[in-house]
């Protein structure tokens, strides 16, 4: 018989299954040997934290500069540990430690005491779990991966105001005091109608502002205010190429919004559509479809920066001599009648006059040129209407805001009666009656959108933008193709409303009517404002009428400029910040 030397294939496979089952049995006591390790070191470095803590209280305290927070972000311990565990550590004002919050990559413990907390309560009393997304540091800021998160509103579902350079998130008070706002503290809420506000300083502010800084007035040079991303429910197709004799039933309501920055495209199921984007075209489109505002596409953004008040010339008005009811009579309005295009002198302030007395290529180059960082640029009439629309939501103030009846065009201003047009009943901006001329109804809101002075806006008829000593050349509008809202030719005879662009806020005011025979333009039943299409001669658009026509200006009323110079019109700065 021969000599056996090795295991049979047989034998073999039975030792390696004996092995595989050897292994299954024990790999999870391996892993939980593992994971408690790893537990029991968090664990002890927990305690090195709250030692270290414990510590530095002592020091603190007797430094008669008493800390009761410490943590990985702002109030540092010095440890000898990991660099890699947030944590926070609170204590009382007996010096008991009454909160105790850590976390690494994979482990995470929350221990909470009013009594206090003691060190080798941790991992026993105070089990450790498995780590989360996130921990708040001593400020109640949120911290991922130890860096601090700017705050968010979940209701804009991510279209939150996005800062460029040079902008300073801002917070007003109802008498218009600017504190520098945290980003990562709530500075703004739109459920509670409450806009986010930012502000441009001067080229040589009086001082270096911070966070909780009250930024003095003269200080700064524009404030701006966030306009989100967002669809809405279309509530009128807008198809109107006549009008009717007798006034009709009013077709206003609250316009239903939904922020977002993603873009509805055609699906009948989600009952939504993709915004049409052209004069006169409807698309798929139908009423009660969600559609994304047709402002937040021709420039891509998840939202835009508005300026807050009607734009201003700086040479207007002294600061250290503000205008003030008492003194406004002795003000010349003809200071503002400059028909220049020096983007240097640009204001957006409360208070002076607005910039009127140029044409539309010199207000529409300044406004250009503002701060090209910042992608500035005049208004287009689809992003007023936007504004409009958000006004007229649930988180705006739902109604026609109260009108600036400053017949010499000063910015900021509200009537305070329902009479004629007086300048002297009027309040400012920082009043409560003034707050009601805001777009949310309190300070944080866009001003100047009813009165004051007509808002060229950046609409014109295709081919006819260059007569009528507008400024612009017919290489312009090809140059600057993404700033202008360009509508089809019509019969010019100011009945073309079907001709809107879907969301600009024009033909979906309809129906309109006439009374008399005696106007060119018609009524629409949004509030009874006047609405006045293109002519031929008048290619341009203005919205929002001026201090002079009294009660007959609203945000929903509309008109046609030839876009010469203009003694009642100026207009509003919009940033694009990408």
């Amino acid at each position: 018989m021969k000599n056996r030397n090795g295991f049979t294939l047989v034998e073999l496979l039975a030792v390696i299954a004996i092995l595989a089952i050897l292994v299954i049995i024990a790999l999870p006591n391996v892993l939980k040997m593992f994971r408690e390790a790893k537990v029991n070191t968090f664990t002890n470095e927990v305690q090195n934290i709250m030692r270290s803590a414990e510590s530095k209280y002592v020091s603190s305290s007797i430094g008669n500069k008493e800390m009761r927070c410490f943590d990985s972000s702002t109030n540092v311990l010095n440890l000898d540990g990991r660099s890699n565990i947030l944590y926070v550590v609170k204590f009382n004002d007996k010096g008991k430690i009454i909160e105790v919050r850590a976390r690494d990559e994979a482990n995470e413990l929350i221990a909470n005491n009013s009594s206090g907390i003691q060190r080798e309560d941790i991992g026993k009393k105070y089990k450790v779990e498995a780590a989360k997304t996130s921990i708040t540091d001593c400020d109640g800021n949120q911290l991922i991966d130890g860096e601090k998160v700017v705050y968010k509103e979940s209701e804009l579902n991510g279209a939150d105001p996005v800062l460029g350079s040079g902008m300073i998130p801002v917070m007003l008070s109802d008498t218009g005091v600017a504190t520098y706002a945290d980003e990562y503290d709530e500075w703004y809420k739109y459920t509670e109608k409450k806009w986010a506000n930012a502000v441009i300083l001067v080229d040589k502010p009086s001082k270096e502002y911070t966070e909780g800084d009250t930024i003095l007035e003269s200080d700064i040079r524009a404030y701006f205010v966030w306009i989100p991303k967002y669809s809405y429910r279309i509530f009128n197709l807008g198809n109107y190429d006549n009008i009717v004799e007798s006034k009709p039933e009013t077709q206003k309501q609250q316009i239903e919004i939904e922020f977002g920055t993603r873009t509805t495209v055609n699906d009948e199921i989600k009952k939504e559509c993709a915004s049409p984007m052209i004069s006169g075209e409807t698309g798929d489109c139908d009423i009660g479809d969600l559609m994304t505002h047709p402002a937040f596409l021709s420039i891509p953004s998840n939202g835009f920066w508005v300026g807050k008040f009607d734009t201003g010339y700086n040479q207007n008005s002294d600061p250290s001599n503000p205008i003030t009811n008492d003194n406004i009579k002795g003000w010349d309005a003809i200071n503002s009648k400059v028909n220049s295009n020096d983007s240097s002198k640009l204001i957006i302030r409360p208070n002076v006059y607005s910039w009127v007395g140029q044409n539309a290529y010199n207000m529409f180059m300044s406004a250009y040129n503002f701060n090209r960082n910042l992608d500035s640029h005049m208004i287009k009439n689809t992003e007023w209407a936007a504004v409009l629309y958000l006004s007229h939501s649930k988180y705006g103030i739902g109604e026609e805001v109260k009108v600036n009846n400053m017949t010499n065009y000063m910015t900021g201003y509200a009537y305070l009666l329902s009479k004629e047009v007086s300048d002297v009943d009027t309040t400012p901006w920082n009043t409560s009656n003034g707050h009601k001329a805001s777009t949310t109804g309190n300070i944080s809101g866009v001003y100047d959108m009813a009165g004051g002075s007509w808002d060229f806006v950046l609409a014109y008829i295709d081919g006819k933008g260059t007569i009528n000593n507008s400024g612009f050349s017919d290489e312009d509008f090809s140059t600057y193709s993404k700033y202008f809202d360009k509508y089809k030719a019509g019969k010019f005879d100011s009945k073309d409303f079907n001709l809107r662009i879907l969301g600009d806020a024009t033909g979906e005011l309809g129906p309109f009517y006439q009374v008399g025979t005696t106007t060119s333009c018609y009524l629409s039943t949004w509030y009874d404002k006047n609405g006045c299409t293109f002519l031929a001669t008048s290619p341009f658009m203005v919205r929002g009428g001026n201090g002079n026509d009294g009660q007959g200006n609203g945000q929903f009323r509309f008109s046609r400029r030839p876009g010469s110079i203009d003694s009642a019109a100026s207009g509003r700065v919009v940033l694009n910040i990408k």
